[in-house]
């Protein structure tokens, strides 16, 4: 989970400049990552860096199911609640069970679904319809900017400074 000064600089300027749909993107790929690296943790036999990665990996969720908009976002935010949490549910087998397979296709599905954000996100499609991602979090006034801000610190790996609900 450890980037590098010039990888958090990156992160915390897309994560600043993104669209709402291109903020799911970017957890899409830290969620990659950290499924990525708790697999290779598995080969490494390190099991604490494994727990850190999935961990990581539950807050991510938490920050997309979070920013779904369940009023306006109709059948297509259920359906990515749904996939959020079957997700979680794998994600934790794959720990019990210490089985990087099933890690590696929750990262297949991850994939997929990303690849549907980023058509919705091409520049040329203009705004998109990304009504099932709320650009605030649920239950607060929060500025689109404070979601950007807990986007960057997920990219982070800033944990400590994330507030889900407020």
């Amino acid at each position: 989970m450890k980037k590098s000064q010039t990888e958090l600089t990156y992160l915390r300027a897309a994560a600043q400049s993104a669209t709402p749909a291109g903020l799911v993107i970017i957890l899409y790929d830290l969620l990659v990552h950290d499924l990525e690296q708790a697999i290779a943790a598995f080969a490494d036999r390190d099991v604490e860096k494994r727990t850190a990665e999935i961990k990581h990996s539950f807050l991510v969720l938490q920050q997309l199911e979070g920013s779904l908009d369940k009023e306006n976002g109709a059948e297509a935010a259920k359906h990515l609640a749904s996939f959020y949490a079957a997700l979680r549910s794998k994600i934790l087998e794959a720990h019990i069970k210490a089985s990087p397979e099933i890690l590696r296709q929750q990262i297949n599905l991850v994939i997929d679904v990303r690849q549907a954000w980023q058509q919705v996100d091409k520049p040329n499609l203009g705004a998109g319809d990304v009504s099932a991602v709320n650009t605030r979090t649920p239950g607060s006034t929060a500025t689109a900017e404070k979601q950007k801000s807990m986007a960057a610190a997920a990219a982070a790996g800033e944990t400590s400074s994330m507030n889900w609900t407020a």
